[in-house]
């Protein structure tokens, strides 16, 4: 019976594993993509269009300096990120505490399955919460003319961060395996 489990087990993260490597290639070709997409904009649009489309109550106001812009999502997204890993480490904490109770394979599997739901649920609101967040900065920035140079670079950050973790909990599942010679 363990080594049914274990076989399940290493299936499941040879299909997660090779997901992994196809959505990054993916990501990464949409990130390209969009890179030449947003050069294309950025280099027709102006902030002074707005402002000379503005009423004249708003055109008395600067335009923020583009440091200030940066720095203020650059502050967020890390706020955002400790936030992720905190949720991300809560689901493993729990993960860990199930798996410790009850060290019956059939168990064992069903709970790495349940977790595995709501892993992927998780994964999708904080992929929907970052594309939110890199969407509102990139609307600040071109408001205002500036380059989203910045948000590319933040958005290339988050998914290096996203791959990491996702290795990192990889070995930390296989070692746990290892550890209870399955």
């Amino acid at each position: 019976m363990k080594k049914l489990l274990l076989i399940v087990l290493i299936v499941m993260i040879y299909v997660v594993t090779n997901g992994i490597n196809v959505i990054e290639r993916v990501l990464n070709q949409e990130e390209t993509e969009q890179i030449e997409q947003e050069n294309d904009e950025s280099s027709s649009y102006t902030w002074t269009n707005d402002v000379l489309d503005s009423p004249q109550s708003e055109q008395m106001t600067a335009p923020p300096k583009e440091d200030d812009i940066i720095q203020k999502y650059e502050s967020t997204f890390e706020e955002l990120k400790e936030n992720t890993i905190n949720e991300i480490e809560e689901i493993k904490e729990e993960v860990l505490a199930n798996l410790n109770e009850d060290p019956n394979p059939l168990q064992i599997g069903a709970i790495v399955l349940k977790y595995e739901q709501k892993a992927t649920k998780l994964e999708n609101e904080i992929d929907e919460r970052f594309n939110g967040f890199f969407e509102t900065y990139k609307q600040e920035l071109n408001r205002y003319g500036y380059s989203t140079a910045s948000v590319v670079k933040l958005e290339r950050k988050y998914k290096r961060t996203k791959s990491q973790l996702k290795r990192d909990l990889v070995q930390e599942a296989n070692a746990w395996i290892e550890e209870r010679n399955f």
